[in-house]
This record gives C-alpha cells, structure tokens and sequence, in this order.
C-alpha cells in the first residue's frame, strides 16, 4: 500500500515538474506570427511530440507567439481565441506565409476590381449624359434652322404678295374704277357751288 501510495506520488510530481519545467523555459513575451506552408501541422499539449495531439493548425493561420522551449525547440502559440498549444519553431513565422500573402492579394485585388467597377460606373454615367447633351444640342440647332427656313419663306411669300397685288389687271382695275367713282360723286357737289356764284354776280 505504501509502494502504490509513494508510485502514485513520484508520478504526479513528474508530471508537475515536466509542466513546470516547460512553463518556466517558455519565453513571456507574446508576438503575432504565423503558421508556415505546410499543409497542416499537429499540436500538442506539451513542448515535445511525446505529448498529446490536441489539434491541428492550418498552414497560414494567424497565431499569437507566446514562448519556446530551447531544449525541445518547440514554441507554444495561442490560436482560435484562448486554445493553446505547441509545435516545431520550424513551422512558425514572423512574416505572412504565401498563403496570407495569397489572401491579402486576392483581397486587394477585389478591392480593386470594385473600385475600377465604380469608375467604369461613373464614367458611363458621365458619357450617357454628355451624349444626351450633345443630342439636345443638336435637336435645338435643327429646331433653329427650321425656324429660320420658315422665317425665309414667310419673307418669300410675303414679298410676293406685295408685289403680286399690283400686278393683277383686275385689282388694278378695280382701283381705277373706285377712283372713278369717287371722283363721279365729288364733282357734282364743287359745281353747282360754282355755278350759283356766278348767277348772284
């Protein structure tokens, strides 16, 4: 019974020592990083592959870099929130992988492609306008033209007219004729003014 008292005890303060020992050989200082272009890579729960898996990791993903192990040359990194976890330093970077660099150039090159949509957009805002414009301008200029044949011809006809009327016999005629008339009707009343003058004297 002490046997078994004293394994169980030497085994729990192995184990406490192993965590300890790794937790003190981790560096403090926590920095972003980034997983290397492997496929995937395994995550343990100690700074060695002698510990349990406790996950994977993408190739690219984003971490927080919180210590290494000199010994093991294991780093523990901190992902998805507060899950943590260790793994080969071989497999962390400080610098965006092709993977990161991969999305962030296919971010920019949406952000692009939407911009040059926009300026498309309004460019051929701008010249459905300017055309519209241009047709008006040429609608009103063809409007004025008409106006002025119109204005030439009225002009045309109205000096026609003019001329026209004393050129007709008949018009002419009837000019003469009301004269005539005039004169018929006038003449009678000057005469025997005249006539009877001349009898008083």
């Amino acid at each position: 019974m002490f046997r078994l008292i004293k394994s169980s005890l030497l085994v729990l303060f192995s184990a406490c020592w192993l965590a300890y020992c790794g937790s003190a050989a981790a560096q403090t200082e926590s920095k972003p990083a980034f997983i290397s272009d492997a496929l995937f890579v395994y995550l343990h729960s100690g700074p060695s592959n002698q510990y349990r898996i406790v996950g994977t990791i993408n190739a690219g993903q984003s971490v927080t870099y919180l210590g290494e192990d000199a010994d093991t040359g294991y780093v523990q990194i901190q992902y998805e929130g507060d899950k943590t976890g260790w793994l080969p330093k071989e497999h962390v970077t400080f610098s965006p992988g092709l993977v990161s660099q991969l999305e962030q150039l296919k971010a920019e090159y949406a952000d692009h492609n939407q911009k040059i949509m926009t300026l498309e957009q309004q460019r051929d805002e701008l010249n459905s306008q300017l055309n519209q414009a241009v047709a008006e301008r040429q609608t009103a200029q063809e409007q004025l033209e008409q106006a002025n044949r119109a204005y030439e011809q009225l002009k045309v006809q109205l000096e026609n007219t003019q001329s026209s009327i004393w050129e007709k016999p008949m018009v002419l005629g009837s000019l003469i004729l009301l004269a005539g008339l005039l004169f018929g009707l006038l003449l009678p009343l000057i005469l025997p003014k005249k006539r009877n003058n001349e009898r008083w004297m």
